[in-house]
């Protein structure tokens, strides 16, 4: 793994492109619908029909780049957590929707169990935004009561979708996704959530960690620290450990490309 250090990834460069949204707002787009949820339960399904699929042209990641973003053992599930949502088709790649943030790019292999990918497999993601924010709900990522909340499922209260977005895996098994590098909240590690499915049934729902030199990096600065009431939980004290596994994070073409391989039992 390339250890953060002296790069062309300034602070200026961890800012660019994003919109200037000012620290604890929410940017994000309101969209009209969400896709139909079809079952119920601590892990949900979606209705899949008319997911885009993830281009390989133009994408960042080479599938070089997956061989140390883990191993292809069948990734373990963890809880969904309380904020998914089946989030409208038209958040495909680009799910920063303006929010502030260091810029980066999600890149998720879908393997199965023989080590073999899986073109066509959808993939949903969704995480906080640099102040521990998620879009659709109303909550104060800064409560200690949050990570006590698990797996149980808060209805949306917010209009706003913004760091969701859901893709169907190119050739290669691969989608990318345009986002940034994700905050806290209250009593939890940095993570991502993710979700697989294979047409509407939902195989994985993981979440994925961040390695600590990159957290350390990134949360030096006041957009992702200042004025938090939280604390930031470490990995190693985080109440999942690193059972959803580990992103592989890397600079390339003056952005963060963080990759981790998702493997199903199909």
């Amino acid at each position: 793994m390339k250890q953060p250090g002296k790069s062309a990834l300034t602070r200026r460069g961890m800012l660019t492109g994003m919109a200037s949204v000012g620290i604890g707002t929410a940017a994000g787009s309101a969209l009209a619908a969400d896709r139909p949820m079809i079952s119920g339960g601590h892990i949900s399904g979606c209705e899949n029909a008319g997911v885009a699929a993830s281009e390989m042209s133009g994408r960042i990641a080479t599938p070089a780049n997956f061989a140390r973003a883990g191993r292809c053992e069948l990734s373990r599930d963890t809880v969904e957590g309380p904020y998914f949502i089946c989030t409208d088709t038209m958040n495909a790649r680009n799910i920063a929707q303006g929010v502030m943030g260091t810029p980066m790019t999600l890149s998720l292999r879908v393997t199965d169990q023989a080590c073999g990918t899986v073109p066509g497999a959808i993939v949903d993601v969704w995480q906080c935004d640099a102040r521990g924010n998620y879009s659709g709900h109303a909550v104060n990522p800064d409560s200690p009561n949050l990570a006590r909340q698990r797996g149980r499922r808060r209805e949306p209260d917010v209009p706003t979708r913004f760091l969701r977005g859901v893709l169907a895996a190119d050739a290669d098994g691969i989608v990318e996704f345009d986002a940034i590098y994700p905050g806290f909240y209250g009593g939890r590690a940095v993570h991502t959530h993710c979700k697989v499915h294979v047409g509407n049934t939902a195989y994985l729902t993981g979440q994925v960690l961040f390695p600590e030199e990159w957290n350390d990096r990134i949360f030096n600065g006041p957009l992702y620290s200042e004025g938090r009431g939280a604390r930031r939980v470490l990995n190693a004290d985080d109440s999942f450990g690193r059972s959803g596994g580990l992103f592989t994070v890397r600079e390339r073409g003056g952005r963060l490309l963080a990759t981790v391989n998702l493997s199903i039992r199909t």
